[in-house]
């Protein structure tokens, strides 16, 4: 398995892919990026890291020979380092994580000094940049200070601030109980911002670096929290990802809430409150399922596509004004003055929900409209991507029906197969050799037969 390169960040296997002196080239390409963004010898990065084993060994080697000025955050959830960034008033950020990959894993997101990932082109420099390096500076002055307490407890204010007073009062009083499932990972802070707002927490998993499930929070990796649901009488459960970008929630029927429909919750309750909401704008990625759409457009609003990638999901959200944003393929809502995907923020969202309507999670959901969406992924011969993505959409023009493309023929091709339904694919930018494929419908047997149709199609020509 090669190393994974893509505008999403860095991931490889670690100590065989990602090894330090590997790392490093990336870490000292971007350092050399901020010093001709920032025209600073000397910028200040902020760097911060999930609970993978290596995660340690990699910061210690970047900041034994990067000649800038380091603010360590420590173990810290994404959100948190991005947030920290601008706290810090940083020039940048380096995040050692590999998300949702399991723990051999390791990897990077460069940051900007607004502290969202960097765009596509600002990555490519970096990459490219790591390829031609000849000689590092000689250390000359650095500073490296440690600010790991002080970047929780802002972080944690900040995400409060986004929910508002008025909604943490009414979280607060509505004494909800719910299981958490952080896995080891960096949302173990979680149980204690939920704590502080009145929340009663079933920890499950609550050791820094101790991963007894798949990393990647899915229906099949969380469902034996059902069991610690009713032994607790708890409303629901949250599992995140490894370093709580992303949430998952299991109901108390055994039934996995998806993103998409954590992110129709948000939409519909941003919506709900907002002015005017017919002037407002809503971003989601193209595989995002319809149930989004639906909802934005019972209150009139308008709905953004764009290409799989928080980085691009933020983009547009900053460039159209929009009102909240995410990508349903992959839990966790983007919720404006944040810059990044928060499985954190999106948990108290949803808990302010419950509050303010005085109802259960699972009883909110049944009042959304119902899709059906499922995945595949399969692994296929990266050389061969080009012409796949030609055959599939000559197959699927000659069929009749609309495609969608983002990103040119590297990005995301969608059919629209009926008003209410489209099957997707994209090759991963964060798992090697993986292309993913989904279908969405309001219809249940259509969305099998768009998936099984997509994987012999597949299967056939890759």
């Amino acid at each position: 398995m090669a190393l994974v390169e893509s505008f999403s960040g860095i991931r490889g296997i670690y100590d065989k892919d990602l090894t330090e002196s590997i790392s490093v080239k990336y870490a000292h390409s971007y350092l050399t990026f901020l010093r001709k963004k920032t025209e600073k010898n000397n910028p200040t990065i902020v760097i911060g890291m999930d609970t993978r084993p290596s995660g340690v060994k990699l910061s210690d080697a970047i900041m034994g020979i990067l000649d800038c000025n380091f603010i360590d955050v420590g173990i810290a959830p994404t959100p948190a380092v991005e947030f920290a960034v601008r706290h810090f008033d940083a020039d940048g950020g380096i995040i050692i994580t590999a998300s949702h990959n399991e723990p051999y894993w390791n990897g990077f997101k460069f940051l900007s000094s607004d502290g969202g990932i960097l765009n596509e082109k600002e990555m490519n420099l970096v990459i490219n940049g790591s390829r031609h390096l000849q000689n590092f500076h000689k250390i000359q002055e650095r500073r490296i200070v440690e600010k790991n307490k002080e970047t929780i407890e802002k972080y944690k204010e900040f995400i409060y601030s986004i929910i508002g007073k008025e909604n943490i009062a009414r979280i607060k009083e509505s004494r909800q109980k719910i299981v958490l499932d952080p896995n080891g990972g960096a949302g173990i802070i979680a149980k204690k911002f939920l704590e502080d707002i009145g929340v009663e927490v079933i920890g499950v998993n609550m050791q820094y670096g101790e991963f007894n499930r798949a990393v990647e929070p899915t229906e099949d990796s969380l469902i034996y929290l059902k069991n610690i649901i009713d032994e607790n009488k708890a409303d629901f459960a949250a599992g995140f990802d490894c370093d709580a970008d992303r949430v998952e929630i299991l109901l108390k029927n055994g039934q996995l809430l998806s993103g998409n429909y954590i992110l129709a919750l948000i939409a519909d309750d941003t919506l709900s409150g907002a002015n005017n909401p017919e002037r407002q704008i809503v971003v989601v990625n193209d595989a995002t399922s319809n149930v989004v759409r639906d909802v934005v457009k019972k209150f009139g609003a308008r709905i953004k596509e764009v290409e799989v990638g928080e980085t691009n999901v933020v983009q547009e959200i900053y460039k159209s004004k929009a009102i909240v944003g995410g990508e349903g393929s992959s839990g966790g809502a983007i919720m404006p003055p944040s810059r990044c995907r928060d499985g954190i923020l999106t948990l108290l969202a949803v808990l302010s929900i419950t509050a303010k309507k005085d109802k259960k999670l699972i009883d909110i959901v049944e009042e959304l409209p119902k899709y059906y969406t499922l995945r595949k992924k399969i692994e296929f011969d990266s050389k061969k991507h080009d012409s796949i993505k030609k055959y599939l959409k000559d197959y699927y023009s000659k069929k009749g029906f609309e495609i969608g493309e983002t990103g040119g023929i590297k990005g995301g091709l969608k059919i629209i197969t009926a008003k209410n339904s489209f099957v997707w694919f994209r090759a991963s930018k964060t798992e090697g050799n993986v292309f993913r494929i989904i279908s969405d419908s309001d219809k249940k047997g259509e969305a099998e037969g768009l998936i099984e149709e997509a994987v012999k199609v597949f299967e056939k020509i890759k």
